[in-house]
């Protein structure tokens, strides 16, 4: 659908000309992103700010005219946060650079279009880290992944990353810029605390999916870089001891930052899939076999904490596997890894991110692997930690594009995995609208979430129907 050329015109004015685009071409790109399974749509224009006043601006002229808005960045999303609507802008977000380091305060403010691969070498040259990641971290932004509330490798240790935002410039729909945290008081020295204010205004954008405005700028923690790390495997006969292992490794304040379960059958097909092109040696595998990375800025410690999983592991009945290369290239690999891992085998695949506690993960194993066998198709699920007590999975569902019969048997499949999901216990790792029609009995939640929705976005413009169906 193409847009009003005076609408197109006014873009160009508010950023450039050349920062505006109705090229074919160019529409073609920004009409998908990685996510494989979701049917891409064309927009009708690409418009490229450089800052939040510019940001501001368009989302004025939207709102005037009542065109929908998709914020994008890297374009690494996986559940289609990031797929445009018919005849719709998206606005790109990468111009808005720029990273100023608080060393005093431990924090560093990043604009929306700064990456993790960018920020991560800037901070390497003063000894820091963000120490959570997620696995497409060279092209995924810091702003992007806060509105996904996104996890990876850290995650084990540090949670979400969620738990790492100290405030956010957020440009609203209507075109008011605001600042949360300590950032909000204009005489603040930087970003120091979120809890500022009042209420954690904060948190209403973190894992918005850009349901209520964009972000331009993060201001996060930063840690001093970790140097000395343990990289191990620990298998066990049965899911109760593997679950049970991860449990006592966090009550034992083992400084785990990465660590992964997988079951038998997934590491068969990971191993088929990777372990040539990774370099991972062949091994006897368990039932349940624990990845962990563990990481501290003394070696005194982490060798404590890698004696102290080695004793857990051993009194639950389980082994230490001695195979550190599957670990490590988890860890060192972390920027990398999904990207290559994705483009190694010929399939699309559907994903369905969720988080359970670690003692109900087998749960979601057994639900992914019986929706195998009723539908007949390839593929998996594993999970890593991701904070005090809690896993996140991801099924992946394997399909042939081109076979229509078999790619409506994985729609399908990935709706009722989805509800049986919700009914085991999990909870969405971000509410995107594959979980729409999964969600029961929260139908106040719901609402009041639809409130807040058409109080800060009335005429609907910011991404609609992303964020659960609303």
């Amino acid at each position: 659908m193409a847009m009003n050329v005076k609408i197109v015109k006014r873009f160009e004015e508010i950023v450039g000309a050349e920062f505006v685009s109705t090229k074919p071409d160019v529409l073609l790109t920004y009409s998908q992103t990685a996510s494989m399974a979701v049917k891409p749509v064309i927009p009708a224009v690409v418009v490229r700010p450089a800052n939040a006043n510019e940001v501001s601006q368009i989302l004025k002229l939207a709102n005037k005219y009542k065109v929908p808005v998709t914020p994008r960045s890297g374009g690494s999303s996986l559940q289609g946060e990031a797929i445009p609507k018919p005849g719709g802008i998206v606005v790109d977000l990468l111009r808005l650079g720029g990273i100023t380091l608080y060393e005093d305060l431990r924090s560093v403010t990043v604009g929306a279009g700064v990456t993790y691969g960018e920020l991560d070498k800037f901070l390497t040259k003063h000894g820091l880290f963000l120490p959570v990641y997620p696995e497409s971290s060279l092209i995924c932004t810091v702003a992007g992944n806060v509105a996904v509330n996104g996890a990876g490798p850290g995650s084990s240790l540090y949670g979400s990353i969620a738990e790492m935002v100290l405030g956010l410039e957020i440009v609203l729909p209507d075109g008011t810029v605001i600042q949360t945290g300590s950032e909000a008081n204009p005489n603040a020295p930087g970003p120091f605390i979120r809890y500022a204010f009042g209420p954690d205004l904060t948190g209403l954008f973190i894992g918005s999916l850009g349901s209520f405005g964009i972000i331009t700028k993060v201001s996060v923690k930063t840690f001093k870089r970790m140097k000395y790390f343990n990289y191990n495997m620990y298998g066990f006969d049965t899911e109760q001891q593997a679950e049970k292992f991860l449990v006592e490794v966090k009550q034992n304040d083992i400084n785990g930052l990465f660590t992964s379960i997988y079951s038998g059958e997934v590491l068969d097909l990971f191993m088929d899939m990777l372990s040539e092109e990774l370099g991972f040696p062949s091994f006897e595998h368990s039932r349940r076999t624990v990845s962990m990375t563990i990481g501290r800025v003394r070696e005194d410690m982490v060798e404590s904490d890698a004696k102290l999983a080695r004793e857990i592991c051993e009194d639950l009945g389980g082994k230490v596997l001695e195979v550190p290369e599957m670990p490590q290239q988890e860890w060192e690999g972390r920027f990398w890894n999904f990207v290559r891992a994705s483009y190694l085998h010929g399939w699309h695949w559907r994903t369905l991110y969720h988080h359970q506690t670690p003692t109900n993960s087998h749960k979601s194993v057994d639900i992914i692997m019986e929706a195998m066998d009723k539908y007949k198709f390839l593929g998996h699920t594993a999970g890593f930690h991701t904070g005090h007590s809690s896993m996140n999975l991801y099924p992946h569902l394997y399909f042939d594009p081109q076979d229509k019969e078999e790619e409506r048997k994985v729609v399908e499949a990935h709706k009722e995995i989805a509800k049986t999901l919700f009914r085991s216990g999990a909870v969405p790792f971000k509410l995107a609208e594959y979980w729409k029609d999964a969600i029961e009995d929260m139908d106040d939640y719901m609402a009041f979430l639809k409130l807040l929705k058409n109080t800060i976005d009335p005429s609907n413009i910011m991404n609609p129907g992303v964020l659960g169906g609303i």
